[in-house]
């Protein structure tokens, strides 16, 4: 990469996407503002109508998006089949255990999960002899290499639920933040347990990458519109160790760590960062999160990623609105780097395809 002392570009060097994310993530400042983009399945709907193209590939190439992502390798693990429950609703089973049914919203199907294959423990003794953990060795990890090898000058991130997240699915929450409080060596055991799982199975998407993954983002939601689920003290206690080694493992590869976590979540910034945590995603529109604020306190510890409102701006505000918001966004977070453009969460099935358009064009008044 073609960069002066002052981590800056040489007048006239432009980046591929892969180059482009990792500039910003080391804190210099790229060609251009790096992109991301993710949707649910009717967005991407959406958008491939409105282009009239067959892929997202195609739609996020018209966007120019300078990442691609893969959140696990396919399942090729023992599967059970579908049956209809008592309410003519289809269950699935997830490969991690769990049993849910698809809704529909009015805008786009939601999965909602009926049952959990933890919510019958209660004690160590139970969690101690409960075997259904997800393995790792169920996994295709040749289509990661195939996966990289299809993009190989795009930035690539691989990773979704973390443990705390995915553990909210196999056992009850109301359960589970009681034994927080009550049961402190069992939460911690479970949340171990999954993490040695992810652990093992990062570790073999990275060796099958060979080089090519960028990032790694475990999704852990640790906030809601105005406060942590818990205290900064206990999340040290429940969730730094682990932090720390998936952290550790991503560096080993030469990978950096993007957090993504859903809300208010300013209190542990200092503790995510004690980490060694690279970046933090999605930065709502919600209390403390002001990206103002956020980029002058941490910018120079962390890249931030996302900020533009999905919740009001991008479903209900009009294009120029759209514009003149990510431009401001821009301006205040892309100083020396340090941030990639994208919403503040995946584009739902209720945003205009022109709010899309307008969000990433408004980058090339940047350029």
């Amino acid at each position: 990469m073609s960069l002066t002392r002052r981590g800056t570009l040489r007048e006239g060097y432009q980046l591929n996407s892969k180059e482009r994310v990792r500039a910003a993530f080391e804190h210099k400042t790229p060609d251009r503002v790096p992109a991301t983009m993710q949707a649910v399945e009717t967005a991407w709907e959406k958008m491939q109508q409105y282009f009239q193209v067959e892929s997202a590939e195609e739609v996020m190439d018209i966007l120019e998006i300078d990442t691609r992502v893969m959140d696990f390798p396919p399942y090729i693990g023992p599967k059970k089949p579908d049956f209809v429950n008592a309410k003519g609703e289809v269950v699935h089973t997830h490969p991690f255990g769990q049993q849910y049914v698809e809704k529909w919203n009015g805008v786009e199907y939601n999965s909602h999960t009926i049952k959990r294959p933890l919510e019958h423990v209660e004690t160590m003794e139970e969690l101690m002899a409960f075997r259904d953990w997800p393995n790792p060795d169920h996994f295709d990890y040749e289509a990661v290499k195939r996966f990289c090898g299809q993009h190989q000058d795009k930035a690539i991130r691989i990773g979704w639920p973390g443990p705390y997240q995915v553990f909210l699915d196999l056992y009850p929450a109301e359960s589970f933040y009681m034994l927080m409080a009550e049961e402190p060596e069992m939460v911690k055991a479970m949340l171990n347990r999954y993490s040695q799982f992810y652990m093992e199975m990062y570790e073999r998407m990275l060796e099958a990458g060979d080089g090519a993954i960028d990032l790694i983002r475990p999704c852990d939601d640790y906030g809601t519109q105005i406060s942590l689920l818990f205290s900064p003290k206990m999340w040290d206690e429940y969730f730094a160790e682990n932090t720390k080694k998936l952290v550790q493992l991503a560096h080993k590869y030469n990978c950096f760590y993007l957090q993504h976590s859903c809300g208010a979540v300013r209190k542990i910034i200092p503790n995510l960062i004690a980490c060694g945590v690279d970046g933090l995603e999605p930065i709502q529109k919600v209390k403390g999160m002001e990206v103002d604020s956020l980029k002058r306190e941490y910018g120079d510890k962390l890249c931030f990623q996302g900020g533009v409102d999905t919740q009001n701006l991008l479903p209900f505000g009009t294009p120029e609105e759209v514009r003149a918001e990510t431009e401001y966004i821009i301006r205040t977070m892309n100083v020396d780097g340090g941030y990639i453009l994208g919403p503040s969460q995946d584009f739902e099935g209720d945003v205009p395809v022109e709010n899309i358009i307008a969000l990433y064009e408004a980058r090339k008044k940047f350029i």
